[in-house]
């Protein structure tokens, strides 16, 4: 079989050179992302971090590594396994994550190299290349956040895959296009975009060589192009399109904007203005770039070297699957688009090096302009993040000293901020390392404002009256995060605790709401509650609750669920009563295993502090000697 018509490498290099043109740039990779190697777990991680108990519980380790989650993704090797398998040998140990993270990184880089050199011909290029890649800000979380891991995993796959199919064209021997389709097919366990794979390897295949040899190796796609075809008529039915929330898909003019704006973020940083670059640099910075990508392509397609659309269509082809992503812009969707774009440049670098001094200009200004707004945005951020997990684990693994000091003892922590609370506590950082019952204290409230407000922040701060009386009881310790740690303030603050909960006491001796399932506020339910489980409460037949009444208070609020397996026998009747007069009655049906009711205060009870609650369920369902009736959240009396 022809090969690909290889551009003809420059001469060969001695051993010691040859081994520095491979290793400085993945030397340069870890130097460079430094940072990233002490970055602890943040945000997604948590999520991921609980399966490995999840699994233990369920028994099913299969369900776990292969079940889709919401936002309907199958990614068992770059987010499943890679959590499960480290935290099972390694526990919260980051560094072994990292580790991971960074060698997969290095070996993409290792493979740019020698796709750029395969391409172009040119050792300046290769060595270019993965240089051009690093720098960009795109890398900066998949280098320091573990749940991106997928965005330096997948190109490992496109990019071995393509490597074997160019070995299958230059020698014929059929084992590399069977070893290619074995790295093709895992990388769907990766990251979605590989179904794109195949369109890859056909714009290599049309861009590289006469286009008039190029039907029998296209006729060697075609499989590949069906695996990917089921692949995706397989995930849709395994896990629809989210209609809604940020991974909802517009098919729209909504695109083109993407597009415009992941243009931008490929050659000038997304964050280059927080970062202290002016407005007109970064205009001219992504203008030259621009202008300069034009002029390359234009000249090289006029001289009849195509290669260049290859560059093009794997930029284009690994970021089409994300452009409809209206609702989910991030710069670190680029990190396996721009590689493209980084063998273009770099191939225009190898192409000018030996030029005189004018013409190397053309190549050394674009370049010198992208490097100059890339590498100080690229290395702020990166620090930036690492600041913010090392502040993550003092949080986290505080905690989790304060609960072997305390055990037993409910936790509330103060000093927590917006970026903190969004890194840990929003993605239930302290569930994924076995630790419940931490709370937030109530003026944490007034600092903390999460984008976007879930309403999980409510649920993590008890009322002032509810935390008085855990005080009080020696149920409780408060702990303060200052400068980098931990700090016990619990007689500080009961101290500053009394004086505000003693003139509130007075109008609403008792709060009113009650957070079910919050251990903080056990004192205020009857005896034939459940134990908490996760945040809420199974009630039987009949439970009871004791509130305060706030001033202007007419409304009675319960959020609760039932499962749907019990809908599914027939509806739930649910009725209530404040001080033995009927509030409520109503049905909940399937599929509303989610409920909220809104009841109005019975008239009689005007100008009462404190009001008894007792609310009946009807079925239950009963199992090994206990009575299951309904779950329930919060609920409140409400202006």
């Amino acid at each position: 079989m022809s090969g690909s018509q290889p551009q003809p490498v420059e001469a060969r290099l001695p051993p010691v050179a040859a081994a520095l043109w491979w290793l400085l740039p993945v030397a340069f990779l870890v130097f460079f992302y430094r940072d990233g190697l002490s970055t602890w777990f943040v945000a997604d991680d948590f999520a991921w971090l609980s399966l490995l108990h999840l699994a233990r519980i369920r028994h099913d380790l299969l369900h776990e590594l292969f079940a889709p989650m919401a936002q309907g993704t199958i990614r068992p090797w770059s987010e499943r396994g890679f959590f499960m398998l480290l935290e099972s040998v390694f526990g919260l140990d980051a560094l072994p994550f990292r580790l991971v993270v960074f060698t997969t990184a290095a070996a993409d880089v290792v493979l740019i190299s020698w796709l750029t050199l395969r391409a172009t011909g040119s050792r300046v290029a290769g060595f270019v290349a993965p240089i051009l890649w690093t720098v960009n800000t795109a890398l900066v979380r998949p280098m320091t956040w573990n749940s991106t891991f997928n965005e330096v995993l997948c190109p490992l796959f496109l990019l071995g895959a393509l490597s074997l199919y160019i070995r299958y064209l230059d020698t014929g021997q059929r084992r590399f296009w069977w070893w290619q389709l074995v790295v093709f097919s895992l990388g769907f366990g990766a990251l979605e975009i590989n179904i794109v794979y195949p369109a890859i390897a056909a714009a290599w295949v049309l861009f590289s060589r006469d286009p008039k040899g190029a039907l029998s190796p296209l006729t060697k796609i075609l499989p590949l192009a069906v695996i990917s075809a089921l692949y995706f008529l397989l995930h849709r039915l395994a896990a629809p399109i989210p209609a809604s929330g940020p991974y909802a898909l517009f098919f729209d003019r909504s695109v083109l904007k993407t597009l415009a704006l992941y243009w931008e973020w490929s050659l000038v940083p997304e964050a280059a203005s927080r970062f202290g670059h002016s407005h007109l640099l970064v205009i001219l910075a992504f203008l030259t770039g621009t202008l300069a990508i034009t002029a390359f392509v234009a000249t090289q397609l006029s001289r009849r070297r195509p290669m260049v659309l290859f560059f093009l269509s794997w930029f284009a082809l690994t970021l089409f699957p994300v452009l409809p992503l209206t609702n989910h812009r991030t710069d670190y969707y680029l990190t396996i688009p721009v590689i493209g774009l980084a063998m273009l440049a770099a191939a225009a670098a190898g192409q000018y090096w030996n030029r005189p001094f004018l013409e190397r200009a053309l190549m050394v200004i674009p370049l010198g302009a992208y490097l100059f707004v890339m590498i100080p945005v690229t290395r702020a951020v990166t620090h930036w993040w690492l600041g913010q997990s090392l502040q993550v684990r003092t949080l986290v693994l505080g905690v989790s000293a304060a609960r072997q000091t305390h055990p037993g003892k409910v936790i509330v922590i103060n000093g927590v901020t917006t970026d903190l609370f969004d890194l840990s506590l929003a993605h239930s950082a302290f569930y994924a390392v076995g630790i419940d019952n931490v709370y937030l204290t109530p003026e944490s409230a007034l600092i903390i404002h999460p984008e976007p407000d879930t309403g999980q922040l409510r649920t993590l701060i008890p009322a002032p009256e509810a935390l008085w009386h855990a005080i009080t009881h020696d149920e409780v310790v408060v702990y303060s995060l200052e400068s980098g740690h931990l700090r016990n303030i619990t007689e500080g603050y009961t101290r500053k605790l009394s004086s505000r909960t003693v003139g509130l006491s007075q109008s609403a001796p008792l709060p009113s709401h009650v957070d079910v399932g919050n251990t903080l506020y056990s004192w205020l339910l009857g005896p034939s509650w459940l134990p908490p489980e996760d945040g809420v409460r199974w009630m039987p037949g009949s439970a009871t609750l004791r509130l305060g009444v706030p001033e202007g208070g007419t409304s009675l609020e319960l959020e609760g669920n039932c499962p749907q397996a019990q809908l599914l026998v027939g509806p739930r009747h649910l009725m209530v009563l404040v001080d033995g007069v009927i509030a409520g009655d109503t049905r909940i049906y399937d599929p509303e295993s989610s409920f909220r009711r809104l009841f109005p205060m019975p008239a009689i009870l005007a100008g009462k502090k404190v009001v008894d609650l007792e609310i009946r369920v009807d079925p239950v369902d009963r199992k090994d000697g206990q009575d299951y009736g309904l779950v329930f959240g919060n609920i409140a009396i409400r202006p």
